[in-house]
């Protein structure tokens, strides 16, 4: 290839690109006090939760307007439906799983390992069927350790009674789990905030699901070194990985992450706001991607030409 052919193509490239990033719009959808985090989307809209006030609000994208969808949730985080539309949450003051219905009493999933109470349940995934649940159990809050380790767990159901069992035993400070496409491989965020620390492990990781449910050994998808980690993540219809990542205190910033099922970066999506807390996509086409914030706002980003 001559040089001239050679800048041809760059400058090609070069105009797709501008292209695909001028479609790329973000817009913001809430602004609430407190840290924002959860995001499901269902037939009604966007739920998602504020955790220091413990609610859970309710976005109408058709009126572009927000409601208390339910109080005293003892700190949600992580949100989830299964696949028959019932709402899965970690409370994380609460210390505990649960299960959520509008204006009916809490059940609860879990709320102990070994007659101890959780530490701060932050994230979970569904197994196909609903009768398995991983969630992630950090304390991101500096209380006392309630358990000496920070683990994740699985729920599991027999018959009317759900048993906890331990699921990761290397893990540091794990946030957002993500079930693989094929129900294969959970993806497990070990992201730690002792930023000072360089010893630490930030790293987005692949565990495999073995046929008893245990996790196997683990590989490093992708290592943040000393930057903020993988906080929540959720998967695009090819099952590539949308994460959150990242602060304006050090690395690249805050950015949505586009990975593939090895962990290569596809792409990245540069975040209007500082410490993106998770995401999902929602959209009667499915095609509107909605992104929490610590900062405590919501946003919706279209354009980027990505399915859930």
């Amino acid at each position: 290839m001559n040089i001239l052919t050679l800048i041809k193509s760059c400058g090609k490239l070069f105009l797709l690109l501008e292209d695909k990033l001028s479609n790329l719009n973000w817009k913001l959808i809430a602004s609430q006090s407190g840290l924002t985090e959860g995001p499901t989307w269902t037939e009604k809209g966007l739920l998602y939760s504020e955790c220091p006030e413990s609610l859970t609000w309710l976005y109408d994208p058709e009126s572009e307007t927000n409601s208390i969808w339910r109080k005293n949730t003892g700190g949600s985080n992580g949100m989830l439906l299964d696949e028959e539309g019932k709402l899965y949450a970690c409370e994380g003051e609460g210390r505990r799983l649960v299960s959520y219905k509008q204006n009916e009493e809490t059940e609860v999933i879990a709320s102990e390992f070994e007659g101890k109470a959780f530490n701060e349940p932050n994230d979970l995934a569904i197994f196909p069927g609903g009768k398995k649940i991983w969630f992630s159990d950090p304390n991101y809050g500096g209380r006392d350790l309630s358990i000496e380790h920070e683990s994740v767990y699985l729920a599991s159901k027999n018959e009317n009674k759900w048993v906890v069992s331990r699921a990761t035993f290397d893990t540091d400070r794990p946030n957002g789990v993500l079930l693989s496409k094929d129900a294969k491989k959970l993806y497990v965020a070990n992201s730690p905030h002792d930023f000072e620390n360089y010893s630490i492990r930030r790293e987005l990781r692949s565990y495999s699901i073995e046929p008893d449910f245990s996790l196997g050994e683990y590989e490093v998808m992708h290592n943040f070194g000393p930057h903020r980690g993988v906080d929540g993540m959720t998967l695009d219809e090819d099952g590539n990985i949308l994460a959150t990542a990242g602060f304006d205190k050090s690395g690249p910033g805050s950015l949505i992450y586009h990975f593939d099922q090895s962990g290569r970066v596809i792409q990245t999506f540069e975040a209007p706001d500082n410490s993106p807390t998770n995401c999902t996509f929602g959209g009667k086409k499915k095609d509107l991607l909605y992104v929490t914030f610590a900062t405590g706002s919501v946003y919706e980003l279209s354009g980027t030409g990505l399915k859930g």
